[in-house]
């Protein structure tokens, strides 16, 4: 066995001043973030900077607290720093069963009843699917969300269609993060056409940064981008990373070695992109330094450019931007 227990592969982590996973094993920390969230940097993606945290009176409100909705809500209870407690959060589930296990494991408000979830926030995370959006906003349309700020996760669907459903002075935020949430080492980007003051960008900077990063976009049409990048991208990854896993047994290894090596090797690659100062930074940069001219890492990539890797991954990523567009249009034709 080139590995036999992951007690040994730790124990090579140590050298590794900037790992990607927790300290713990790769489980969520209660009382910190994993190493990466903080690492990101974003002055690349010009975030808007904010000072200080928001008042402790602020409240929260999760319509539909699905995987997504759990993360951030796990990430702002255990990041100490923000100051947020349980009573300061709302939640509504489906079901009484569901809001008491809701309320039971994060000892946040949870019940059933939308209406009064409204009336208890400040700020409303819509986090149901698209195709459950419409009956969602229909709902919102008949309470009263004057200085309610919405903030949704949905894919695809535009600002503009929800003005259609709660009416032009609405307040939209729109925000893709992606799966690594549930690790605390998203990347989320978030977008609004409304003007925010100062404390209100404090606070949606202290949601997802809770989960990761927040990288605040310019226009609309990056939101199709970052999902493209970040919300799928992450994908991608694990599918070369697979590729690597099958490929790898002609070499003798077992299955939980190869997928050891491979995720660190990934945890290396990470490591090394973070470091990067270079200005622009590349990855190619990196692909020089390890393939040396006649080398064996060259003849790899020799293998990727001959495939046309760049128009498969460029296709790839417009793929999902074109079909993002699409499943909006198809939900929102009648709206």
């Amino acid at each position: 066995m080139l590995i036999a227990h992951n007690n040994i592969l730790f124990l090579s982590l140590k050298k590794i001043k900037k790992c990607i996973l927790p300290k713990n094993g790769g489980k969520q920390s209660q009382t910190s973030r994993p190493p990466a969230a903080n690492m990101i940097r974003f002055a690349r993606f010009s975030p808007r900077k904010t000072q200080g945290h928001p008042p402790m009176t602020t409240t929260i409100g999760f319509l539909g607290a699905g995987h997504m909705g759990a993360a951030i809500i796990s990430g702002l209870l255990a990041d100490q720093e923000n100051g947020f407690t349980g009573k300061q959060i709302h939640a509504t589930c489906r079901t009484p069963a569901s809001a008491a296990a809701l309320k039971q494991i994060h000892g946040i408000n949870a019940h059933t009843d939308n209406r009064q979830l409204v009336k208890d926030c400040d700020y409303l995370i819509l986090g149901v699917k698209p195709t459950q959006m419409k009956a969602v906003l229909d709902e919102l349309a008949t309470y009263d969300l004057d200085d309610k700020i919405l903030i949704t996760l949905a894919a695809g669907i535009r600002i503009e269609h929800y003005r259609r459903i709660l009416g032009d002075d609405a307040v939209i935020i729109r925000a893709m993060p992606n799966i690594a949430a549930s690790h605390q080492a998203s990347l989320t980007g978030v977008y609004s056409d409304s003007e925010l003051d100062p404390e209100e960008e404090a606070l949606i900077n202290t949601i997802f940064s809770a989960i990761g990063e927040t990288a605040w976009l310019d226009d609309e049409t990056q939101i199709d981008g970052i999902t493209a990048l970040s919300g799928s991208g992450i994908a991608y990854f694990f599918r070369l990373m697979q590729a690597m896993l099958d490929a790898g047994e002609r070499y003798g290894f077992e299955r939980d070695e190869l997928y050891d090596i491979i995720t660190w090797t990934a945890v290396g690659a990470g490591t090394l992109a973070l470091d990067n100062n270079a200005t622009p930074p590349e990855f190619a940069d990196y692909c020089k330094q390890i393939a040396v001219p006649g080398g064996t890492t060259e003849a790899a990539l020799d293998i990727f450019n001959h495939a046309n890797l760049d128009r498969i991954v460029d296709d790839a990523m417009a793929a999902v931007a074109a079909r993002s567009r699409a499943i909006a249009d198809e939900l929102t034709r009648d709206w």
